[in-house]
């Protein structure tokens, strides 16, 4: 055992396939101790190198002194560039992908990766409306993290302190802290004790040294964070800080914090906590880089640099230091010229552009395991399945109170696989959710049922919202788009640089890519349009929900009309606008698959457009126009069957309902799984059309005597999807 525990850890790993007892041997607490101290030596540091070379071959490096560069893992686990944020804590390294990528536990010798939940953009950083709550939930600006160990309960602790800056002061007018322990069926949790408000810097993680957590703020002070019993405190900076980019890191055994301009000719100056208890700070050096030899300077010039430990050469030390190009040089106390020790120019990682972003950190072998998801936890507990089952059916406010009843009830809700499952289960076979768009400004709705008699809904012109697909909707009014979760109060607005303020109904669909569970948003504008030539130039993009970056596509062969599109059966469906483009004797419709990404023109069903008014739509699962009649006051609803075949599966008479039901007013928006009864939006009155008695019961109206106004009602189902968008 003596001798495999100086070995590296991937050829551990070979020797556990030998058989199970030396696999269950070797995969011991005792002996992954044993492995931390006898495979790494101090004198002989290790580095983790992520930058992005000009030789980039998707895999994260790892360099010793007088060594070549190593091929470690795959860091494909995320879509941004990979970003150490923390040194090693037994050998897992806390990363997070660069632009709103999340946060990462990871083991770069063994490679398991454990995705952080709620990193990408965290709630407490997103604008949220109430949720069944009597005040809006806290909103913080700026949040840092870090990854700590604690001896005592022998488990590790991710913890991120959010704040909300008060720029005047430079301190924060409120605060929060959550933990998350690893392997463990819990989720994001507060801290007892309140942190002090202090405006933390959010791209200077946390530095964990001697049980504590170290967390660097503007004024230059730090918050101490007590991984044992998650108490607060506070250490002043050094005497003669200056408010300039300032690191803070270990080094030799001692909290340092480095400040000074990297990429300046300033003194750059670094200090160390001698004294813990007392807070005194020992000044170990002031590096003018002006002294140093002209090839050097350039060589080393950087947007970024930090000290990463200590360089042991010819019996004396030196402190090492890494640069935003992924270089590394060592520099004596004295601040003397600088001992180049490596450029990644001539090894497999290629040159690399400099970045203010830390590219490189100190790497320790190791076989600590990263820990199990929550879904993997849950898995293996037959009590949490059997809740899981239960929960799944019940409706989002009860979900959510439940969430309170313990930890594990709580992570297990917040989990992907739970959302995706709930929102399938919660609404199968249920009645229509019926709620109001009381202001779309804000994410403001009300379901049918609590307005009075003296507080109805809001009467807005130029709106339109969506189906519910999979669990979001879409709308769109005169500036703006916006994807909205009414059940929870999430709303997301979306503006364009190229909206004129003009209202146009169908300028986005949304769909859900069931492949990789990611709803789809496809954004059409014309940037052309001539009715009398019947000339048009369209422009379209499309974009994931829970992503910033839009990317443009070819427009669909047929202009779409201005009517708002709808998702069927893995497909966004728009109806083409009849005086543009080719004359078509009958309608017709414009389909984009989302997995594909590819356009297509169907033939609609045989209705005249000089008829009336014409809505697409989805009812029973199925693709639906609904064509209205002006003449006889009448709405045909065709559905496509199997092979593109169309169907009339309702013919509804609106003649005896005048003038609250106009059918050029009215559109269908949903039909009740329970009766059948179809339910109709006439802008001003909403009710229950029953295809077997020809009646309608009306649930609710408005006297509105300027039609250029209507409520706007939305069907949305139970759902807990929040894509968490950055924006």
């Amino acid at each position: 055992m003596e001798i495999l525990a100086r070995l590296p850890a991937k050829s551990v790993g070979r020797f556990r396939c030998v058989s199970r007892a030396w696999c269950a041997m070797l995969s011991t607490a005792y002996f992954v101790d044993l492995h931390l101290r006898c495979a790494n030596r101090p004198d002989h540091p290790r580095l983790l190198l992520t930058a992005v070379g000009s030789d980039y071959d998707d895999h994260l490096h790892s360099w010793r002194s007088g060594g070549a560069v190593e091929k470690l893992m795959p860091d494909d686990f995320s879509d941004g560039v990979i970003v150490p944020v923390t040194k090693p804590c037994r050998g897992l390294i806390l990363v997070r992908g660069a632009g709103y990528c999340g946060y990462f536990v990871c083991n770069p010798s063994t490679g398991d990766v454990l995705a952080l939940p709620d990193t990408e953009a965290p709630m407490k950083m997103t604008q949220r409306t109430k949720l069944f709550q009597p005040q809006p939930p806290p909103f913080f600006f700026d949040v840092s993290y870090g990854l700590g160990y604690c001896t005592v309960r022998k488990e590790f602790k991710v913890v991120r302190l959010f704040c909300d800056p008060e720029i005047e002061t430079g301190l924060a007018i409120a605060t929060n802290c959550e933990v998350f322990v690893l392997d463990r069926p819990a989720y994001w949790r507060p801290t007892a004790e309140q942190p002090p408000l202090r405006w933390v810097v959010e791209n200077k993680p946390a530095v964990f040294f001697n049980g504590y957590l170290h967390f660097l703020c503007h004024d230059g002070s730090i918050v101490t964070f007590r991984i044992s019993d998650e108490t607060f405190g506070l250490l002043p900076p050094p005497s003669c800080f200056e408010n300039a980019a300032s690191v803070m890191t270990e080094l030799d055994g001692c909290l340092c914090l480095c400040y000074g301009e990297p990429d300046s000719e300033d003194l750059y100056h670094l200090s160390v906590l001698r004294d813990y208890n007392e807070a005194q700070w020992e000044t170990v050096c002031s590096i003018d880089r002006t002294t140093w030899p002209e090839t050097e300077r350039m060589l080393l010039d950087s947007l970024w640099m930090a000290p990463l430990g200590i360089y042991f050469s010819d019996g004396g030390q030196k402190i090492m230091f890494g640069t935003g190009a992924c270089k590394v040089f060592a520099v004596g106390v004295d601040g003397s010229a600088p001992q180049i020790l490596f450029t990644p120019d001539d090894t497999i990682i290629g040159s690399c552009e400099d970045d203010n972003l830390p590219v490189l950190g100190l790497y320790e072998d190791s076989l600590v395991p990263v820990g199990r998801t929550i879904e993997e936890i849950i898995s293996a507990s037959p009590t949490a399945e059997a809740w899981f089952d239960i929960l799944k059916w019940l409706p989002v406010r009860s979900v959510l109170e439940l969430s309170l009843v313990c930890r594990e009830w709580r992570a297990m809700i917040m989990t992907d696989h739970f959302i995706q499952s709930h929102v399938i289960h919660a609404n199968l076979n249920e009645s229509p959710r019926i709620m109001f768009i009381m202001d779309p400004r804000f994410g403001m709705y009300m379901d049918l049922e609590k307005f009075t008699d003296g507080h109805g809904p809001h009467l807005i012109s130029d709106l339109v919202c969506s189906q519910p697909v999979h669990g979001l909707n879409v709308g769109s009014c005169a500036f703006w788009d916006f994807i909205c979760n009414p059940a929870i109060g999430y709303c997301e607005h979306i503006s364009f640089d190229d909206n004129d303020g003009t209202f146009f109904a169908g300028r986005i669909g949304l769909g859900y890519n069931s492949e990789i569970s990611k709803h789809v948003a496809v954004h059409i504008t014309y940037k052309e349009k001539n009715l009398e030539t019947r000339d048009y130039e369209l422009q379209c993009k499309m974009r994931y929900v829970n992503h910033e970056q839009w990317r443009p596509l070819d427009p669909p062969p047929r202009p779409v009309a201005a009517v708002p599109p709808t998702f069927v059966n893995g497909k966004i469906f728009w109806m083409v606008e009849p005086n543009l483009g080719p004359v078509s004797a009958t309608c017709e419709i414009v389909s984009f698959d989302v997995q594909t990404q590819e356009f297509e023109v169907l033939q609609g069903p045989p209705c005249s457009h000089d008829s009336g008014h014409m809505t697409i739509l989805q009812l029973q699962g199925a693709l639906c126009v609904a064509c209205s009649d002006r003449r006889v006051n009448t709405i045909d609803v065709w559905m496509m069957e199997d092979h593109g075949f169309w169907l009339m599966r309702y013919h509804i008479k609106l003649e005896k309902f005048l003038p609250d039901y106009l059918a050029e007013n009215t559109t269908p928006i949903a039909v009740d799984p329970k009766d059948g009864r179809i339910l109709l939006n006439a802008g001003w009155s909403l009710g229950y059309y029953d295809p077997k008695t020809l009646e309608i019961e009306t649930i609710y109206s408005e006297n509105i005597p300027d039609h250029g106004v209507k409520f706007c009602p939305i069907i949305c189902h139970e759902s807990l999807v929040w894509p968490y968008s950055p924006s």
